[in-house]
């Protein structure tokens, strides 16, 4: 997009042309300093009216003073302190620079340049010196963050330099890492593997500990579920439980689930009577009186004076004019409200499901126990009646298959068993002091956020990062 020449001041916007509804919006919007939404009305204008130069004209005005706009509040943001809004607007100049394939001329790409170089010294504080620090992870989630900025062709340059930073700051902290296991603390082995995984480097993964299982079985009593249901909600729980703190490939435990439940559909058909308000119109006979206007001639004679001046009589006819009133039958309507009855079949599903599944994973505590009831219904009227006055046309009854409620309801189940098993590990590792690093790396696994004692265990040694190690077991 080229410069457009200001032939059409914003104050007289409204006054070019006779606005239509849209129009006028988009010069409201434009008076209040909204351009970048009154050039999204003009871009709908443009397409609307494709062959009027003059919405393109204004439409190219108003990109560019939303064009300045942004980069002159992201300067302003940025000389009173405010980075991170300054940026904001940096990132939307970009967008709309971008989407509207705008060129720049000198004086905003000399802004442009030095809102890079202040992105440039904000990000270094911002993602460098956490990094320097030795908080790889929390200068990590800094840089995701910033990544939708530092996308831009123009920040290219900034974006390799931070990944750079931030991906040696994790080797880095990973040889660390590695020099603090010992043979007896299996889950800080396991979260040393973790984090330098995460870099790309190596860390022998420790054997699994003892607390965790491999995949599990189920014994199954059932009703109403095939072969292929059954099988489905096991593959569903597996992979829950899969995805779960307790599981571990290499795990010698086999964890036994029981499945117990039921699940039923009832249908049901009953020979209804049904009623179709409508209105009739009725006619009848009414009297109307009107009248008519009658001409009547009639003769009379009369006196004149002939040529010679006699008077003489002669007959003249004359009309007299009355009026007459007389009575008309006339057809007429009324509307009465009546009322179609006729025969249908209602028909009903109900789908009820009762699903539960437990099982012991931690011989010192009872067992883990996720249950599932639930129930819908649904019902419709068939018939094949047609009567246009009411409304009333064939209808078909077509309800929710009892497969798919019930795959619905078996995703709720896993989801359920999935939210059990991180709350039964937390539980089980999360509560109480944690002393060590062992204990921390444990209540670590279940992926959420740490309580307290863990974190100032983890923190000893991994500082602020502490808080993001969950970030490295949680389920993808």
């Amino acid at each position: 997009m080229v410069r457009p020449v200001r032939l059409l001041p914003l104050l007289l916007l409204s006054a070019l042309c006779a606005c239509t509804t849209l129009r006028g919006q988009a010069d409201a919007l434009a008076r209040q300093g909204q351009y970048v939404e009154a050039a999204a009305l003009y871009d709908d204008l443009i397409r609307k009216s494709p062959h009027e130069p003059e919405l393109v004209t204004v439409r190219d005005d108003l990109r560019w003073r939303a064009l300045e706009q942004l980069l002159g509040n992201a300067r302003r943001f940025r000389l009173e302190g405010h980075d991170e809004k300054a940026e904001d607007d940096l990132l939307r100049f970009l967008q709309q620079r971008t989407e509207w394939n705008a060129r720049l001329n000198g004086a905003l790409e000399s802004s442009l340049l030095e809102e890079m170089e202040g992105t440039h010294q904000h990000v270094r504080r911002l993602i460098g010196v956490p990094a320097q620090q030795g908080l790889a992870l929390t200068a990590q989630q800094s840089l995701i963050r910033k990544r939708p900025l530092l996308a831009y062709r123009e920040m290219a340059v900034i974006q390799r330099e931070m990944e750079s930073v931030v991906l040696q700051a994790g080797k880095d902290a990973c040889q660390r890492l590695r020099s603090t296991t010992s043979d007896d603390t299996v889950h800080w082995k396991e979260l040393v593997f973790r984090y330098c995984g995460h870099w790309g480097e190596y860390a022998p993964r420790p054997p699994p500990a003892p607390e965790l299982h491999g995949p599990p079985g189920f014994q199954a009593e059932m009703e109403g579920l095939n072969a292929a249901q059954l099988a489905r909600m096991q593959d569903r729980l597996t992979a829950a439980f899969e995805a779960s703190p307790w599981f571990s490939p290499g795990a010698p435990a086999r964890p036994e689930f029981s499945l117990k439940g039921h699940f039923s559909t009832e249908r049901d058909s009953t020979s209804v009577q049904l009623t179709a308000p409508y209105t009739e119109s009725i006619p009848y006979t009414d009297h109307e009186e009107r009248k008519e206007t009658i001409e009547e001639p009639y003769t009379e004679e009369e006196e004149y004076t002939d040529s010679e001046g006699k008077k003489r009589t002669r007959t003249v006819t004359k009309t007299r004019t009355y009026t007459r009133t007389y009575t008309v039958p006339v057809t007429k309507y009324r509307e009465e409200s009546r009322t179609f009855e006729y025969h249908a079949l209602r028909l009903s599903v109900a789908h009820r499901v009762s699903l539960s599944a437990s099982g012991v994973l931690d011989a010192g505590r009872g067992p883990v126990v996720s249950v599932l009831q639930d129930q819908a219904s649904e019902s419709a009227y068939e018939h094949d009646v047609t009567f246009s006055a009411g409304n009333v046309s064939p209808q078909r009854a077509s309800f929710t298959p009892p497969h798919a409620w019930l795959d619905g309801r078996v995703d709720a189940l896993a989801a359920l068993f999935s939210r059990r098993l991180g709350e039964h590990w937390r539980e089980a590792w999360c509560s109480g002091p944690m002393p060590t690093l062992e204990d921390a790396a444990r209540c670590a696994r279940s992926g959420a956020t740490l309580p307290t004692p863990a974190y100032r265990a983890l923190s000893e040694v991994l500082g602020e990062d502490a808080a993001r190690v969950p970030s490295l077991f949680a389920a993808p």
